[in-house]
């Protein structure tokens, strides 16, 4: 019941996904769940970022270098050859373009911020995990969740409504400290840069039962 259960950054890029891939991603996570049901295992790699993560965190913090974390990622297992030197280069760029913390102090809150986006008529959760929570100079608080996919990038449509989905699940948190970044584009969406238009709920919602219904076809076919 994968896009019942689903993070935010996959529920994003079904939404935007040229249909092509969109089928094939959720025929995919038909096949994994049919799998699972007859006592099989549904993992398909869904911790291939979270080391890349797990990194980024160290490295905001002055508790590492990305670059030097990468290498050693790399090897440490080939599969990360391709794409941990784009996301490394991407973050990178976002610090120190966008996001301007590479001279401020920063602390990493321990505790991640996690959450979840009830869509009760609609039978689905959207869930927000392993969001990164810095608190800048002491001063003020930034919660950032990133997107990492390689297609589609995010629109400015999909960043109003992964904003907009993230206030809505984290509600103990400051909406307008928000971030949603799509690293590999080098973009990133905050409640400033990208205010919300009123619409994001109506849009979410249609996006997200387009996709159940799709699901719920390509389950009987």
């Amino acid at each position: 019941m994968s896009v019942l259960d689903i993070p935010l950054r996959k529920a994003l890029q079904l939404f935007y996904a040229p249909r092509p891939l969109r089928r094939s991603i959720l025929k995919e996570d038909i096949r994994l769940d049919r799998k699972k049901e007859e006592g099989g295992s549904r993992s398909q790699g869904n911790d291939f970022y979270l080391p890349f993560w797990s990194d980024v965190k160290k490295h905001i913090s002055g508790n590492g270098d990305l670059s030097e974390m990468t290498d050693d990622r790399l090897r440490s297992n080939k599969n990360y050859k391709r794409l941990y030197p784009l996301l490394r280069d991407g973050v990178i760029e976002l610090l120190g373009a966008k996001l301007r913390w590479s001279n401020e102090p920063v602390e990493i809150i321990p505790k991640s911020v996690h959450g979840n986006l009830l869509l009760g008529d609609i039978g689905g959760t959207v869930r927000i995990r392993d969001a990164l929570h810095a608190r800048v100079r002491g001063e003020y608080t930034r919660v950032v969740y990133p997107y990492f996919s390689e297609e589609p990038g995010l629109p400015e449509e999909g960043g109003r409504l992964g904003l907009w989905a993230m206030q809505q699940a984290l509600v103990e948190l400051d909406p307008d400290d928000m971030r949603l970044i799509d690293i590999l584009r080098r973009t990133f969406f905050s409640p400033q840069t990208t205010p919300l238009r009123g619409d994001e709920e109506n849009v979410f919602r249609e996006n997200y039962r387009s996709i159940v219904t799709e699901w719920e076809r390509l389950k009987l076919d």
